[in-house]
């Protein structure tokens, strides 16, 4: 006898006992204590030997067991996902639809099996699905009743009852663990933003008359992009930029193992054409789903400006300078992308930078970037904003590409990275007011050889001194542990003077123009660095701390545009 719709009411006492199991069932949201007392009470309220309830996978459309009690309820948990449609529970699920069976043994669709394996023998059934909101979250079964041939209609309608609290109950339950699996997720991928930016460069090598300088941005919480920036022993400082094809995790950890092979044979000594041999072939083996590598490895050297490139399949370098709109590419052979072919020969070609000249080594995810509108930002305005104020190149483009992208989310992770050629120099301070001296002589014998007079020398130190002030007592807030970078560099007729601090982050806009009837504390100095130098621009694109770019040409000399 089958049953499909309970046709018997349910006593007063039965529904008292609802009334209590449904705050009993939602007074947890952990999923398995939730099971456990779902088929616990199902079992005391039916009288039922075993119970069970199945999950639903709605993407494989299989039935799972969590939870099973009774009898054979270890047993019942060893079996294997149902298929939906298949079985009793299968058949409960597909058409939504109770069944009360009398004899399991001449229903079809009762796997005799399951009795053989677990030694239990199954008599009567009563299977319902569970459903919340519509939607099938699983099936609930009980076996065998208590002192009775059978369920009856009465037990149907009594459990019909009881599965629609158990469903919300555990519907409640499942969402909550879905939240708590995106939580840990987030997490996870949270610790995985910091593990890979405690990768990237914190404190750049210095190697005099190279400016060197950096920017990244993942697209998603973690980046298929490379970075590498190392001095070598004889002298010259080795860049490498990668991009991995694909995005988010499988990316970033091809990336990450690519990093470990490229330190490795970098630092053993390999270089050049030899070193992208290497890496190929390693990459090639590696490669899983066809990724692959697009890589630029430039090594520069101060003394002679001579660079040597290695390009597999990367975006062309851009050289800018030394005066604004000054850009070229540095045209040498490119080689597929690395684990593309496997048995190929990659070979360095050089380029010569001039003093002043600055090298743009960037991924495809600049030009790639998208407006909310769909625009795509392109070479064209990269390489104008490089070029448009070559000494702050890197910053300007960041920033170019954010105010583009309206802060929208990235379609692909942004690496960029700049080496520019020339007199410059650096000096690296604890953030303590008894330091300032030492730091505006620095900037002032800097001012001096390079031919500003005396009277320029002392506001240009002035305009730094204030600066640093503002640094000491605002964004470390007077604490001597911080630290302070001071570089200055010649280039294009125009003095440049980068500062950079590694405090917390500060707003912008206090390094915005006003008028003296506006300025607030700390402003004055502001207005006095605007007024010596020909530009004062804040920069808020590193993914740490702060840098102000100041920029000032001799007296007499071409004033550069803002």
């Amino acid at each position: 006898m089958r049953s499909r719709e309970p046709k018997a009411s349910v006593a007063v006492a039965d529904l008292e006992r609802l009334l209590d199991l449904s705050a009993l069932l939602t007074s947890t949201l952990d999923l398995p204590s939730v099971l456990t007392k779902v088929l616990q009470n199902a079992e005391a309220l039916m009288q039922a030997e075993a119970s069970s309830v199945m999950l639903h996978d709605g993407v494989a459309r299989e039935l799972y067991y969590e939870v099973a009690l009774g009898e054979a309820g270890g047993r019942i948990k060893e079996q294997k996902r149902l298929k939906v449609g298949v079985g009793i529970a299968g058949w409960v699920a597909e058409h939504r639809t109770p069944l009360r069976i009398e004899d399991a043994y001449q229903d079809p669709r009762f796997f005799r099996d399951f009795d053989k394996k677990t030694g239990f023998h199954t008599k009567s059934i009563l299977c319902l699905p569970l459903l919340a909101q519509d939607k099938l979250i699983g099936v609930a079964q009980i076996i065998n009743k208590k002192g009775a041939p059978c369920f009856t209609a009465e037990d149907q309608a009594l459990f019909t009852r009881f599965c629609h609290i158990a469903a919300v109950a555990i519907d409640n339950a499942l969402l909550h663990e879905k939240l708590l699996a995106q939580d840990r997720l987030q997490r996870d991928l949270q610790l995985a933003e910091e593990i890979q930016r405690a990768s990237l460069p914190s404190d750049i090598p210095f190697v005099a008359g190279l400016r060197v300088e950096y920017r990244s941005q993942a697209c998603r919480h973690v980046a298929g992009d490379v970075l590498d920036i190392s001095r070598l022993d004889d002298g010259r400082l080795a860049v490498l930029v990668g991009d991995v094809s694909g995005k988010g995790v499988p990316a970033a950890l091809f990336a990450a193992r690519f990093s470990g092979d490229f330190a490795f044979h970098c630092h053993g000594g390999t270089a050049g054409g030899e070193l992208f041999t290497r890496l190929n072939r390693l990459v090639a083996e590696r490669s899983t789903r066809g990724m692959f590598i697009t890589a630029v490895h430039a090594v520069f050297d101060p003394a002679t400006g001579v660079v040597s490139l290695v390009n597999a399949g990367h975006v062309i370098p851009v050289i800018v300078g030394p005066k604004p709109g000054d850009l070229r590419l540095s045209r040498t052979p490119e080689f597929p992308p690395l684990g593309i072919v496997e048995e190929l020969v990659y070979e360095a070609a050089e380029v010569r930078l001039e003093p002043g000249e600055r090298m743009v080594l960037m991924t495809d995810g600049v030009a790639d970037a998208r407006s909310r509108e769909g625009g795509t930002f392109g070479e064209a305005a990269a390489r104008a904003a490089l070029s448009e104020r070559p000494a702050v190149a890197v910053p300007r483009l960041m920033k170019a590409v954010r105010e583009f992208t309206a802060h929208a989310a990235l379609a692909d992770d942004i690496t960029i990275a700049s080496v520019g050629t020339g007199d410059y120099q650096e000096r690296a301070v604890p953030s303590r007011t008894e330091q300032l001296g030492a730091m505006r002589a620095f900037v002032a014998e800097r001012a001096a050889a390079h031919g500003f007079d005396e009277r320029m020398q002392g506001r240009i130190s002035l305009a730094v001194d204030e600066a640093l002030a503002n640094i000491i007592k605002h964004t470390y807030a007077m604490d001597p542990g911080g630290r302070i970078r001071v570089g200055v560099g010649w280039g294009g007729g125009e003095l440049a003077i980068h500062i950079r601090d590694w405090g917390p982050k500060q707003d912008p806009g206090r390094f915005a123009s006003r008028d003296l009837a506006e300025l607030r504390p700390g402003g004055l100095g502001l207005h006095y660095m605007r007024e010596v130098m020909d530009l004062v621009e804040f920069d808020a694109t590193l993914l740490d701390g702060n840098e102000l770019h100041l920029l000032v040409a001799k007296p007499g000399g071409e004033r550069q545009c803002k």
